[in-house]
């Protein structure tokens, strides 16, 4: 298996995180079964160049082919996935909100739901197989960039600054939070309340990931929650397990394999960035 990122350009870089590759060989091993990815708060623009691949929402009970080039949605649920040989996916992964700025249709139509991205991307351009990374890489820049809604690029930003704000200014109005409370569902497509939900389960998963046997009462103090029962409660939310079910899952893997396995459950560049966080605190 094949796995390429690589960070935007400059100018892309407020609302694209990063663009990506995935590509496994017709003789090649995928080393899982089905692949589990929790929420995070972040959509995600897909090209298919090989064999089709299929998702399944929230549950392993409903698998849908994925083929051609899709968009896929903020997700409030798991999603999972199952991929086999001649896989071969080209992604561009937003910032949080980054989508709003590129399509004129309500972001939140999209959450939980893997879509024709021909729907919502005008005149997307065809960035065939026969390309490589860096060529695919650069014709999509090169289309987002000119695709920028201005009107909808200067919300996205004003919503940023107003959150800068808000963590530095103690005598911020009421009126302000209500207008963040606004913009936020509609640029993000979910609540205030959601994302900070979202973001701290991807943080207590990498650092689940960094030290295995990490008992859940610390992971609630680490990231702030008021006690380990709120933590246990939402982790099961929005990943469907409890922190204890999914260590007993991991349980028997080899320590050198523990990281790689989390690889399925969030982003390698989520669990890289979010561990050495805390390695630097502890």
């Amino acid at each position: 298996m094949i796995i390429e990122y690589r960070k935007p350009s400059e100018e892309l870089a407020p609302f694209v995180d990063h663009l990506w590759e995935k590509k496994v060989d017709e003789s090649g091993i995928i080393p899982y079964d089905i692949e589990t990815i929790f929420p995070e708060d972040q959509t995600v623009l897909t090209y298919s160049f090989g064999k089709e691949y299929y998702r399944s929402h929230a549950n392993t009970d409903n698998f849908n082919v994925i083929k051609g080039i899709q968009l896929e949605g903020l997700h409030l649920s798991p999603n999972f996935y199952k991929h086999y040989p001649g896989l071969h996916i080209f992604g561009v992964k937003f910032k949080a909100g980054g989508l709003f700025s590129f399509v004129n249709s309500a972001v939140n139509t999209t959450n939980n739901l893997s879509l024709d991205a021909n729907n919502l991307f005008i005149g997307l351009p065809d960035l065939n197989a026969t390309l490589n990374f860096n060529e695919r890489c650069s014709q999509i820049e090169n289309y987002l960039l000119n695709q920028i809604i201005d009107k909808r690029a200067k919300k996205y930003s004003k919503l940023w600054l107003m959150l800068d704000q808000l963590g530095s200014d103690t005598s911020f109005h009421t009126n302000s939070y209500k207008t963040i409370t606004r913009l936020f569902q509609e640029v993000i497509g979910i609540s205030p309340k959601e994302y900070v939900q979202i973001k701290r389960i991807n943080q207590s998963l990498a650092l689940f990931a960094s030290k295995k046997n990490i008992r859940s009462q610390d992971l609630a103090n680490q990231l702030g929650y008021y006690d380990s029962a709120h933590f246990i409660n939402e982790f099961k939310k929005y990943t469907g397990k409890t922190p204890k079910g999914l260590k007993n899952t991991l349980f028997e893997m080899k320590k050198s394999d523990f990281v790689d396995e989390f690889k399925q459950y969030i982003s390698p560049e989520h669990l890289l960035h979010y561990t050495s966080i805390f390695h630097k605190i502890s």
